[in-house]
């Protein structure tokens, strides 16, 4: 009786299990699509399926997971604003992961709810210490707010005549004047009538927009078959002639969707041959965005491929004379993160723009750049910050030759909709020198004093003061002055400026005076034999001039400055060019001049002469710098130049030792 009674109760307590299962089948159906849809990225779907389990959901810790999820296909389909509503529906129904703390704070900082953003991404931090993206969230929080407030000299428009409702992206240039742009769209118009589940937009395809007589954008066009299929046509490069296109396709066929690769097709009159899979030894990865250099050798392009850093990084490959490629490489840790990079752009010096988000950004995908070193290996990207970059997602970033004006894609506020293409120009910087010029002794302003500039970069220029006494002159970026000011009857003075490392618009002040000529002061040029420092006859009478000058300017200091040619080593440079300041500081010592009035300083072969005067070869302003003499064809000027670079040379420091004279 026991044993009946016992196997009644397996059979009871299995047919409440099955039951159970049939309940919790019943109830889950639409969960299950829902996930389903999901993991194929069709959000679409998925979203309808979520909705439809919410409202069938009884306990709070299911509504909780399902309005997670939610948020999660509105933010993986662009949608910012709705997913930041139900990122707070789950964290108000105590979803457990705090992954929902990390996701909420990427949508609030992509919205500019910086503030916010900074505390849920602290909270993340605080429930999950060890994951880097909280340290990142809140580091980029704090340089958005700083780059915001300090933005770039880059002007940024909406290329509105171009854009549409839809998403309108990663543009590229047709040619090599810049007066055709082709771009990618999801607008109304494309060869198919359906709609991408990922995001809910059509099937996006190739369009193009040319230039006018009046340099105005046409009504974008599509590009007909088989450019444009009824699958996605993503990303895409043109060579400098438009007549090679490389693009990324997505195909479909039989509703099935057979992944991403980057296709290939040639120009034939006006029309474009069926597209050609590039073999990239990739089979089986997502492949694409793609940028090649000028002569089409090198590609650069993003990827999944196994072996990489997490999420998409940049690859490179290299063609063959056979027309392969090469095995793909790593661009490396510095460049790629666990986030995505995507979107990169190869310029003709080497330098790669491209968007990231999982580096230090404003937004959700900012625009770094990246060049490599000196051993050919990638360095820390820079962000390019605001107003490249926004709150929102910024990418496609392609630019003109000369680094001066190109067009980017961004979502960020006061768009057409969606993702918009836009465009960009580098505002030249304001960079001027002014000051007066007046007597030392009197005060009275002098006229008409000339102030000449000269540039490490061997340019020259020259202006006048006014009847204020004022001077003023536009200097270039990068690029470091010697400048001298000289009127009839006064000491020439001379002083340096430079523009390296300055980015914003600045005034540099420099007032000068003065003093009345005495005795001339001509700072000679003493030169010496290779790899020697003793004076030569021929040198002995300027420095008796100088010497009996500088007695009698006793206000005077001034720098002797030993230098070299670039032969041997840098500390033997260093040494041998301060041997001959000292030996020219020495003999000026000897004929009575105040040591006090001497310091002495070897540069080795870090100031190569600059020429003043035209020399046969050589023309004023050149710089003979270690690769100008390199490339000097005739050994005579190589070794005339080197001559001029060994040398001791004078600077005037100031004039203000002692006033008794």
């Amino acid at each position: 009786m026991r044993k009946i009674v016992s196997i009644f109760t397996v059979f009871f307590l299995l047919s409440l299990v099955f039951q159970s299962n049939l309940y919790a089948q019943k109830k889950n159906r639409n969960l299950i699509k829902a996930e389903k849809s999901f993991s194929v990225e069709n959000y679409m779907d998925a979203l309808k399926y979520y909705k439809k389990a919410y409202k069938k959901a009884k306990l709070n810790s299911t509504k909780a997971e399902i309005s997670f999820k939610q948020a999660e296909c509105y933010r993986l389909s662009g949608n910012i604003d709705l997913a930041e509503i139900y990122y707070e529906i789950a964290i108000m129904m105590k979803y457990p992961d705090a992954i929902v703390f990390l996701k909420y704070a990427d949508v609030l900082r992509m919205k500019g709810k910086i503030d916010k953003a900074t505390e849920q991404y602290n909270i993340y931090k605080e429930s999950n210490p060890v994951d880097y993206r909280g340290d990142l969230g809140i580091k980029s929080c704090e340089f958005a707010l700083k780059w915001k407030d300090l933005p770039t000299r880059y002007i940024v428009e909406n290329l509105r005549f171009v854009n549409s409702f839809y998403n309108d992206f990663s543009p590229s240039f047709g040619n090599s004047d810049y007066s055709k742009l082709f771009f990618v769209s999801s607008r109304e118009g494309d060869l198919s009538d359906k709609k991408d589940g990922r995001t809910g937009q059509f099937f996006s395809d190739i369009w193009f927009t040319e230039l006018d007589k009046q340099r105005n954008w046409s009504f974008p066009k599509l590009m007909a078959e088989p450019i444009n299929t009824v699958g996605n046509e993503g990303p895409l490069f043109v060579n400098d002639r438009g007549t090679v296109m490389y693009l990324t396709q997505c195909k479909v066929e039989k509703k099935k969707d057979l992944g991403c690769g980057i296709f290939v097709s040639e120009a034939k009159g006006k029309s474009w041959m069926p597209t050609q899979l590039l073999q990239l030894k990739t089979d089986g990865y997502t492949v694409g965005h793609p940028t090649l250099s000028s002569d089409e050798n090198v590609i650069v392009f993003s990827s999944d491929l196994p072996n990489g850093y997490g999420g998409k990084d940049l690859w490179m490959s290299v063609k063959s004379k056979r027309n392969t490629w090469s095995d793909p490489v790593n661009l490396g840790a510095l460049v790629n993160t666990p986030g995505d990079e995507m979107f990169p752009f190869l310029t003709e010096d080497g330098t790669i723009y491209f968007a990231s988000n999982g580096h230090v950004g404003m937004g959700g995908l900012d625009i770094y750049k990246t060049s490599t070193d000196d051993y050919g290996a990638y360095i820390l990207p820079i962000n390019l910050k605001s107003p490249i970059n926004s709150f929102g997602d910024d990418f496609g970033m392609i630019i003109e030759k000369g680094g001066e004006r190109g067009y980017l894609t961004s979502n960020r506020a006061g768009g057409s909709g969606g993702d918009d293409i836009y465009q960009f120009e580098l505002l030249a910087l304001n960079l001027v020198a002014q000051g007066i010029v007046t007597d030392a002794s009197t005060g009275a302003i002098l006229t008409n004093a000339k102030v000449e500039f000269i540039g490490s970069d061997g340019k020259m220029s020259e202006v006048y003061t006014d009847n204020t006494g004022k001077y003023s002159q536009k200097l270039r970026p990068i690029t470091s002055y010697e400048i001298f000011v000289s009127i009839d009857g006064y000491e020439k003075l001379s002083f340096r400026e430079t523009t390296e490392g300055v980015e914003i618009d600045k005034v540099f002040i420099n007032d000068v005076k003065l003093n009345k000529e005495k005795k001339k002061l001509i700072l000679p040029i003493v030169n010496f034999d290779f790899n020697k420092h003793d004076l030569r006859k021929e040198n002995v009478q300027e420095l008796d001039d100088l010497a009996a000058a500088l007695i009698d300017h006793s206000n005077v200091v001034l720098e002797v400055r030993g230098h070299t040619d670039d032969v041997g080593s840098i500390n033997q440079n260093n040494r041998l060019s301060k041997k001959r300041a000292d030996i020219c500081v020495e003999y000026l010592i000897s004929k009575g001049v105040n040591p006090e009035q001497l310091i002495s300083k070897g540069l080795g072969k870090s100031e190569p002469y600059i020429i003043l005067e035209k020399d046969g070869k050589f023309k004023v302003g050149d710089v003979l710098t270690e690769n100008y003499i390199k490339k000097l064809r005739f050994k005579k000027n190589r070794k005339k130049a080197n001559q001029y670079n060994r040398r001791t040379s004078f600077r005037i420091l100031n004039q203000d030792l002692n006033n008794n004279n």
